[in-house]
């Protein structure tokens, strides 16, 4: 979770200092047009149809960057705080699990994610339990020894003591962190790029 935090503040960066970074980007971008020999031209604006990206601009460069990085920078962003805010509480919840943050925190912190997953979990008195053994055998180590991901705490985890923790480590690391919208997106291109059309 601490991960897409940061990427999100980085993208919110990103559209802060937005005509910067499109320069950049723009710049390069014509640098590979020109040794692919592939000349920069706008779509032709078109007054009466409300489905053209009709932008006002002054530069090619201006153009691309309204019509095109702008809005798929804040799609991006958008997207990314759709997937992860619906679980977010959940998420944070269950990073309680890790050796790392479990020592310096209790069973309620953990109580979010314990709900979620009720399902493949025992009784709530013995996750509590358990994670209090699980609590007490990482208070013991020093804190640069202490596994910082999920899968190196599955690693270190024996599932006959700690069955519980090792399923919540297990739903920790293998969490999605993609959608398929792309692939939609290019299932309904299809409709409209089709190979009749393209022959035309």
């Amino acid at each position: 979770m601490a991960n897409v935090t940061s990427v999100l503040d980085l993208l919110s960066k990103q559209r802060v200092n937005i005509n910067d970074n499109f320069k950049t980007l723009y710049a390069q971008g014509k640098e590979i047009a020109a040794k692919l020999d592939i000349k920069e031209k706008i779509p032709r604006v078109c007054r009466l149809q409300t489905d053209h990206n009709n932008v006002p601009y002054s530069t090619e460069e201006e153009y691309y960057r309204r019509a095109a990085y702008v809005p798929y920078l804040d799609d991006f962003c958008n997207s990314l705080k759709e997937r992860f805010e619906f679980h977010k509480e959940t998420v944070a919840s269950l990073q309680h699990i890790l050796p790392e943050f479990c020592t310096k925190t209790d069973f309620c912190s953990l109580e979010a994610a314990f709900n979620f997953n009720e399902e493949d979990l025992s009784h709530k008195e013995v996750v509590q339990s358990e994670f209090m053994l699980w609590k007490e055998k990482w208070s013991q180590e020093k804190s640069e020894n202490l596994p910082k991901t999920a899968i190196s705490s599955l690693e270190k985890c024996d599932k006959t003591l700690f069955p519980n923790i090792y399923i919540l480590l297990k739903l920790l690391a293998v969490l999605r962190v993609s959608v398929a919208t792309v692939e939609r997106s290019f299932s309904s291109l299809r409709r409209l790029k089709t190979y009749l059309r393209n022959t035309t």
